[in-house]
């Protein structure tokens, strides 16, 4: 067996791990001296004290970190007390992904990522920081295709990232995080010179209703802010061999995915985006079935009429004729809609035993809005067998269409309770292996089976 001796990472990895570490240790510090009542010169201190410690400690392990090649699998060593070896065999490695920041820019560098089916983040090989020739060098000697000339290519546009950011997914996360920040400062803050907090000043529903109003805007910003620097610059391109995506503002991200290893396509139409017709694609793939949606994202937005077509270009694979689900029968129905008209009668006599009975109004508004978000569920719900392809669709808070290759299918199964039994119907899920999950419920037994026989065979 040969082998290359052992590689550093560039310098510049030193810069990478120093502004990651310091931007979370300086944070730290500063935000306990401030709360704990430190004046603004000993936050300085700290910070000053946290990117010193940060750059050394940088130093210290980028000189034990190394990485080489052999005949059969990529090397990675890292650790100064207890050093730790990642090896990742050349037949398993199904993307390499480079993401550029504002410190590898400046250097003239790249961070490398390299994927493998069904890890986590934690065993994944990155190298923070290698020079663009080695990092073609690494891809080349990995057995990634080289860049040819695209057979399609889809970019989303200044109106399409607007589009994007207005009705971004991530407002609960950003819900939490403006939230998080609240609760941090709030005991820091006093509003009345006997240190009454800013909670304790909630005590009237305007009040309530103001504060509320005031966490849900600043969650939209910062939502629409992320969107916008998450996705601006989105591309996508394809060639006979590879899909490359490219995405970011502050860091570019650049991903190589084989058509060959993409399980599916999942069209997300949600709540914020369905009534509009819009929708976004995201993969499904086993190198990336682990990560956020946000890695996933085939077109982070697109009509939903023409999401079909778009995919068909992007990935010929899971390309279909146009056709109709096969849906489930109308005696269905009830079992959409009655679970949903009771959790939302559940939802509106909560306010009325609270409180008082003039809301008992809203127990059967929220119950026939229950009922028609079964109907909904109902109409949505279908699977079809397209050739080489499966299209499974369901409808919970989002609509959710599967499309997968039929031999990329890690498992499907046939499901009926027994209520569902007596009525003859039943629910059929597909496994992707990405983890990716498909399920038609409440379908025609028959219609079920033969779905589930089709797949076997």
């Amino acid at each position: 067996m040969t082998s290359e001796p052992p590689r550093r990472l560039h310098y510049a990895a030193i810069a990478v791990d120093a502004v990651r570490s310091t931007l979370q240790l300086v944070a730290g510090v500063v935000v306990i001296a401030l709360l704990r009542g430190g004046t603004p010169g000993v936050a300085a201190v700290g910070a000053v004290g946290g990117i010193a410690a940060s750059s050394l400690l940088s130093w210290i392990t980028w000189r034990h970190k190394a990485y080489w090649l052999d005949d059969v699998a990529l090397h990675y060593r890292s650790g100064v007390f207890t050093p730790d070896e990642k090896v990742v065999p050349r037949v398993r490695v199904q993307g390499v992904d480079t993401v550029t920041g504002p410190v590898q820019r400046l250097f003239g560098v790249v961070e490398l990522r390299v994927q493998v089916p069904g890890a986590s983040d934690a065993d994944e090989i990155v190298l923070s920081a290698v020079t663009h020739e080695e990092a073609a060098r690494l891809r080349r000697m990995l057995g990634q295709p080289e860049p040819a000339a695209p057979d399609a290519h889809v970019r989303l546009g200044r109106r399409g990232l607007l589009l994007t950011a207005l009705t971004s997914p991530q407002i609960g996360v950003a819900v939490s995080a403006v939230a998080g920040v609240f609760a941090l400062f709030q005991d820091a803050i006093d509003v009345e010179q006997d240190g009454e907090g800013l909670l304790e000043r909630l005590d009237s529903p305007q009040t309530i209703a103001v504060v509320v109003a005031i966490v849900l805007g600043a969650a939209y910003l910062l939502s629409f802010l992320a969107a916008i620097v998450v996705f601006a610059g989105f591309e996508v391109e394809r060639d006979a061999q590879v899909l490359r995506i490219r995405r970011g503002l502050l860091e570019r991200r650049a991903q190589s995915i084989p058509l060959e290893r993409v399980d599916g396509v999942v069209i997300v139409e949600g709540v914020a985006r369905g009534p509009f017709g819009l929708a976004a694609l995201r993969l499904e793939t086993a190198a990336h079935g682990s990560e956020r949606a946000v890695a996933r994202t085939l077109l982070p937005l697109v009509r939903r009429a023409e999401a079909e077509a778009v995919i068909a270009r992007l990935v010929p694979g899971l390309a279909i004729e146009p056709g109709e689900l096969e849906r489930p029968p109308p005696r269905a129905l009830r079992r959409f809609a009655l679970p949903q008209a009771l959790a939302g009668a559940a939802l509106g006599a909560l306010p009325a035993v609270l409180w008082t009975g003039a809301a008992w109004p809203a127990l059967p508004v929220l119950a026939l809005l229950g009922a028609l978000a079964g109907l909904r569920d109902y109409r949505g719900a279908g699977v079809r067998l397209a050739g080489n392809v499966v299209v499974v669709r369901e409808v919970r808070l989002a609509r959710r269409t599967l499309l997968a290759r039929r031999h990329r299918l890690q498992e499907h199964a046939l499901m009926r309770t027994l209520l569902q039994e007596r009525a003859s119907l039943s629910d059929l899920r597909v496994t992707v292996g990405s983890g990716g999950k498909g399920r038609a419920r409440h379908l025609e037994t028959a219609t079920a089976e033969a779905a589930f026989v089709a797949l076997r065979r």
